[in-house]
């Protein structure tokens, strides 16, 4: 399994918004490989309105080397998890509503295609091989349980809170960036710029009520996690994963 070091700057800061106005929680995580091939960036927008809950992730990450854009499993975003929880100790009830993204087809030797903009990415039935939704996990490597999570990987390593079954697979539609020069990567289906997922059950919930901590899983088992815990702590633990690090959380307008 590949180790991971990461190398990161975090940001924590209250907006305080006027009633009504929405606010989105943004989770990074920013960190470079050893070899310098990839420095990742990952970014995972949460916005609540009224009963609804907004995600869009995006892999910002920029390649460091001529050799290497998106080369491997490990370099793909294949899963977010987080929390809402609120004062009284209340989660909601989430209904996963839609997932939408651009589809590419890879091709290490030319420019990869767009095969589908703005595909259905929500994974519900057996084989749909997108991104399902899990709730009610017991998932923690901070201080809070993270409940919830959204991935297309099976995510074997953190069973039994992982997405294992037959609706997602090893590394379909996992976002990934610039463009593909690996052959294991080659004819896949993957997702290029932002997913967004959307969810209703949220009334009664606000931004607020977001955990200050999150994870984002790559590749396939996942082949390492980025983890963003409360701001102004840190911790790099193993436990069977590659990497663990903190990143940086805002709320902004």
């Amino acid at each position: 399994m590949k180790r991971l070091t990461f190398a990161f700057g975090s940001l924590a800061a209250l907006l305080l918004l006027p009633s009504g106005s929405l606010a989105t929680t943004t989770y990074t995580f920013v960190g470079t490989t050893p070899d310098t091939s990839v420095d990742f960036s990952f970014q995972a927008d949460l916005t609540i309105s009224g009963d609804n809950l907004t995600i869009v992730l995006s892999n910002n990450s920029v390649d460091l080397s001529p050799a290497c854009t998106t080369c491997n499993p490990n370099d793909l975003l294949t899963s977010f998890y987080f929390e809402i929880i609120d004062g009284s100790n209340n989660r909601p009830t989430l209904t996963y509503a839609s997932a939408s993204g651009d589809v590419y087809l890879a091709d290490k030797d030319n420019a990869d295609t767009l095969q589908t903009a703005g595909a259905d990415l929500a994974a519900f039935v057996n084989g749909d091989d997108t991104w399902a939704f899990i709730s009610g996990s017991t998932l923690q490597f901070g201080s809070d349980v993270l409940s919830f999570g959204i991935g297309t990987a099976g995510n074997n390593t953190l069973s039994p809170n992982g997405f294992n079954g037959s609706i997602v697979n090893g590394l379909d539609y996992g976002i990934y960036a610039g463009d593909i020069t690996g052959n294991n990567l080659d004819g896949q289906l993957l997702v290029k710029g932002p997913a967004t997922f959307n969810f209703t059950g949220l009334t009664g919930f606000t931004e607020a009520d977001l955990s200050a901590e999150a994870l984002f899983g790559l590749g396939t088992k996942p082949d390492s996690t980025a983890f963003v815990p409360e701001p102004g702590t840190g911790l790099l633990l193993g436990a069977g994963l590659v990497g663990l690090a903190w990143g940086g959380r805002r709320r902004r307008r």
